[in-house]
This record gives structure tokens, C-alpha cells and sequence, in this order.
């Protein structure tokens, strides 16, 4: 499972928690008759805002540790996620501090909440949401290409440098088995193993390793099947 998969799905129940707590916080405040007791929606309020707020601190840890790794490689995109991020915890944190110490404030609550529950899903959507996306185009993508059967493309091992620059410099050696953030990659296509995944060191399966990476690696579905080829004819001169 790769590491954008796994914090993809923790995203999933993430949002889900946001969901519940969204929904009992507004039948304890906006409804007069309700079905289940008040004691049962506070109980089903604080509980999914534990698990919301555990899995918010637990995903912000690998995010972070990714920022880390890729450095000044971040996407735009990223950036944004980060920045709604950090918006969505110091709201949460102001809500918290609140409702336990400065009372005076808990009109604002509700609507503290429901910036929350709108940040949640936007937050969700700048990242898992963009990853399931993209890895559903990539795979519908992949399915066309299969169909009308083209004969793989020949890579350019110069364009393929320039690529490497671009996308992978920053975590790998090219000149050395070192590790960088990521091993390095001196020899990769003559060794038995791949490094960490330790699968059968061929180019389908450099393949998938850009496509579903192992560990901490960030996947690379976007790129063409092009962009591959250059890049596996680089991996071949090193």
C-alpha cells in the first residue's frame, strides 16, 4: 500500500467523523423535537470529534513528514492543502479552547463548527479527493492505451535526465547507492532487487513503483507513458 493510498483512506474516515459531527451538532442546536435523546447526540458529538481530531493530528504527522522528504518540490496544489490545513487546526483549537475555558464565547461555537465541517471537505478534496481522482483517470487512462494496443513508446534517456532533475533529484543519487531522502539510484536496472520494495529489479516494475510506490514515496500517475520511457531510458545509463 503506498503512502498516498494509505493516507487517502484515513482521509476517508476523517471526513466521515466531520460528517457525524456536523449532523448531531446541528440536531442538538437547530431542532426542537428529535428522535434520539440529547445525552445520545452530545455522546455521538464528542465521540466523532475525538476520532476527527486524532485523525486530523495523525495525517497532519505525514504530511509533515512528506513536506520534509520532498522539500521545495511541493506542489501548488500542496501548498493550498497545507495552508486550509493549518486553517481548519487553529479553528478547531480556538472551538476547543472555548467551549472549555471562555464560555462567554459559545454563541460562536456553531459557527466555529460549521467553518470546520466546510474546511474538512475542502481540505479532504485538495488531497485524498485529488488522489482518487487522479489515480481513477490514470487507471481508465491505462485501459484506453491497452485497448487499441500502441506499441510502446521509445524513451529519450536526455529527456529523460531533464525529468529526473525536475521530479526526482531532490530525493536520490544518481551517482551513488547512497540514500538521500529516497536510495540511491547508481546501477538500479543491474541489481537483483529493487531497494526497500525489494521486488525483482525490472523495468515493469520500476513502473509500478512510480505508479504505486512503496513506503513514503509520492506516486507518479501523472506522468505519460512517454514521460516513463524517457525516464526508465535515463535509469538505464546509471
Amino acid at each position: 500500500m503506498s503512502f498516498f493510498l494509505f493516507k487517502s483512506i484515513l482521509a476517508i474516515f476523517f471526513l466521515f467523523a466531520a460528517i457525524i459531527a456536523a449532523i448531531t451538532m446541528l440536531s442538538l442546536m437547530g431542532k426542537a423535537k428529535r428522535k434520539v435523546s440529547v445525552q445520545i447526540l452530545r455522546k455521538m458529538h464528542k465521540s466523532s470529534g475525538f476520532v476527527f481530531a486524532g485523525l486530523l493530528l495523525v495525517i497532519s504527522y505525514f504530511c509533515l513528514k512528506y513536506w520534509a522528504m520532498v522539500g521545495d518540490q511541493i506542489s501548488t496544489r500542496a501548498v493550498l492543502h497545507g495552508v486550509l490545513s493549518l486553517t481548519l487546526i487553529i479553528i478547531l483549537i480556538l472551538k476547543l479552547s472555548i467551549v472549555q475555558y471562555y464560555k462567554q464565547f459559545l454563541r460562536l461555537v456553531p459557527v466555529m463548527g460549521m467553518i470546520v465541517f466546510v474546511l474538512s471537505f475542502v481540505v479532504f478534496s485538495t488531497s485524498a479527493g485529488f488522489f482518487f481522482l487522479r489515480t481513477l483517470g490514470a487507471r481508465t487512462e491505462s485501459s484506453d492505451i491497452s485497448e487499441t494496443a500502441q506499441p510502446p513508446p521509445q524513451g529519450s534517456a536526455e529527456k529523460g535526465a531533464a525529468l529526473f532533475k525536475s521530479k526526482c533529484f531532490s530525493c536520490h543519487f544518481t551517482d551513488r547507492e547512497e540514500s538521500k531522502q529516497g536510495p540511491g539510484l547508481k546501477n538500479i536496472l543491474k541489481k537483483e532487487k529493487l531497494p526497500f520494495s525489494k521486488r525483482p529489479s525490472s523495468i515493469e516494475n520500476i513502473k509500478k513503483q512510480l505508479k504505486t510506490p512503496f513506503l513514503t514515496m509520492p506516486s507518479f500517475v501523472s506522468l505519460s507513458e512517454q514521460e516513463i520511457a524517457d525516464l526508465i531510458a535515463h535509469l538505464k545509463t546509471l
